[in-house]
């Protein structure tokens, strides 16, 4: 018989699956999203787990639920409301996975440690099926770090977003000593998974992998410095030796050779020119043709369609001023995350933070997962921090 203990401990490790299936498989993951919020309404039912939402919670679930909240305003001023609807259904794990995660009482310290223990297990796998494919691409086409090459044949998903799951997975090995105990095996973690953000090609993610390594760097940890100046050494090699990277890196800098520019100019030019800029666009009138930035056509006002490759002007286009709000929502979850001091969730708000920049995260099941997962656990981590000093 599943006692209150044993239903928290599964919805939790249901949810940790949720996300450890995003290298392999999306409908796995979707399964395991079902069943856990399936164990918690029947929890709920059984009264094995209690809903309890305090004013912080209730905070916190609000903060977190903009993106799909903005979403819902913004099909609701689509004319083409019910073709609209697929981007509600996308995002609907943002709503769901946070209200089971906040609701849920903490575990004990080993089960939290097991947690993260299978994100980095299915973390590791991932990342020796991409070196494996790095080698072999390799070998067939004699070349390295290719953009193109790892787009096709390297990366188990698309290659930005494997470079931050990647990314997370270093991030977690180094903040939490008692998940892998030993150094050696740390340090081991740390350096494979570096390999594997090098392998993305990603750029928001070897920058924020070069960021906080130096960060490691110049904490004064001598047990870290060889295992850091190794690895930097290591990426630095590839990338300055590499053309394909090295090329694409610079491209970033000019803006003719840089697709994202012209998706940014883009957009800019529609709201510029917009008629709609209280209450923007509507996502299904914007994306009701969907244009592809390899057949870009540059225009005096901006064309719809295009993806903006840019979570913040997404919101600004589809929801007018209103799209300042997923700003705020992240600004203050971060003020929140420095408040309590918990450097883990600090770093994750960043980093969904910036990779909003570079990426429209809602707009992929990918970036859904990053988001609705790690975000809500973060905030979790800073309730428990407040709830111990209180």
């Amino acid at each position: 018989m599943l006692t209150k203990y044993n239903y928290n401990k599964l919805t939790w490790y249901l949810s940790v699956l949720y996300v450890c299936f995003v290298y392999f498989s999306l409908a796995i993951s979707n399964i395991c999203l079902g069943l856990c919020f399936i164990v918690f309404v029947v929890g709920l039912i059984t009264k094995q787990i209690h809903f309890s939402f305090t004013k912080m919670h209730l905070k916190l679930y609000v903060l977190i639920g903009m993106p799909f909240m903005l979403t819902t305003i913004s099909v609701l001023n689509s004319f083409g409301v019910i073709n609209s609807l697929d981007f509600l259904w996308l995002r609907l794990p943002v709503i769901l996975l946070p209200l089971v995660i906040l609701n849920l009482k903490p575990v004990e310290q080993i089960d939290f440690a097991n947690i993260f223990r299978g994100y980095l297990a299915f973390s590791l796998l991932a990342t020796a099926i991409t070196l494996f494919n790095a080698i072999k691409v390799g070998l067939e086409y004699g070349r390295m770090l290719d953009p193109d090459l790892t787009k096709e044949y390297i990366t188990p998903i698309q290659h930005p977003y494997y470079g931050i799951f990647t990314l997370i997975a270093i991030i977690t090995t180094h903040n939490f000593d008692k998940i892998v105990k030993k150094q050696k095996t740390r340090d081991f973690l740390i350096l494979f998974f570096s390999v594997g953000v090098l392998l993305s090609t990603s750029r928001i993610a070897m920058i924020l992998l070069f960021s906080y390594l130096f960060f490691l760097l110049f904490k004064n940890k001598k047990m870290y410095k060889v295992a850091i100046i190794g690895g930097l050494t290591g990426i630095m090699f590839f990338i300055v030796f590499n053309t394909d990277l090295k090329t694409k890196t610079l491209n970033t800098f000019t803006y003719w050779d840089s697709p994202r520019a012209w998706l940014w100019t883009n957009s800019y030019k529609i709201l510029k020119y917009s008629n709609q800029k209280t209450l923007g666009a509507g996502i299904g009138d914007y994306y009701r043709v969907k244009r592809s930035p390899r057949q870009f056509i540059h225009s005096q006002k901006g064309i719809y369609g295009y993806n903006p490759h840019n979570q913040y002007l997404e919101f600004f286009i589809t929801n007018g001023v209103f799209g300042i709000l997923y700003l705020f929502a992240i600004l203050y979850l971060l003020f929140l995350c420095y408040k309590a001091k918990i450097l883990y969730s600090i770093i994750i708000v960043v980093i969904i933070c910036l990779f909003s920049f570079t990426e429209c995260i809602f707009n992929r099941q990918f970036g859904i997962q990053l988001y609705a997962f790690f975000l809500p656990v973060s905030m979790v981590l800073v309730m428990r921090k407040q709830t111990n000093i209180q």
